[in-house]
């Protein structure tokens, strides 16, 4: 289930997860929904929960103590009604598949919005839950990713994604 909010969560517990690109760092609500999602690649879990304070000011954030099974946890977007629609859009790629931005753009009615769209892919929240690592430019090259192409391409290939060199 995936739901939309307007303003971040007053509360945000972190965790850290495996994923097939390496350990990330998962923020969710007090109903235990997933609103925040980084890789974790050289900063620390504290670093990175500095870096969301910076970005979500009036969120109180602490560390979690129990287990999660985060594949059934529920979704809250925070952004703009445009990101949502794109989130949204991105959640229909089945694993193993990509779509280009162009794609994404007609598929949300909107089809000079490519651009737009790629900006939305890189204010994505919960990269992985909401899989913007699934949309590619145009002629299949690889894009852009916000946590790094090599992370991109790691889960790109763990769902079998052909990848061109």
């Amino acid at each position: 289930m995936i739901r939309h909010a307007a303003t971040p969560p007053a509360r945000v517990t972190w965790h850290v997860a495996a994923s097939p690109a390496g350990k990330l760092l998962i923020g969710a609500t007090d109903q235990g929904a997933i609103c925040r999602v980084a890789f974790m690649r050289t900063q620390s879990a504290r670093d990175v929960v500095a870096a969301w304070a910076a970005e979500w000011p009036r969120t109180v954030f602490t560390q979690g103590t129990k287990a999660v099974d985060w594949t059934r946890a529920p979704i809250l977007l925070t952004g703009t009604a445009f990101q949502y629609r794109v989130w949204r859009a991105m959640t229909k790629i089945p694993a193993g598949r990509t779509a280009s931005y162009g794609a994404i753009a007609r598929a949300i009615n909107q089809p000079n919005a490519a651009r737009a769209v790629g900006m939305a892919c890189g204010a994505n929240p919960v990269p992985y839950f909401v899989p913007c690592h699934r949309v590619v430019a145009a002629g299949g090259k690889i894009g852009g990713f916000s946590s790094g192409l090599d992370i991109k391409v790691r889960l790109l290939k763990a769902e079998g994604v052909a990848l061109s060199a």
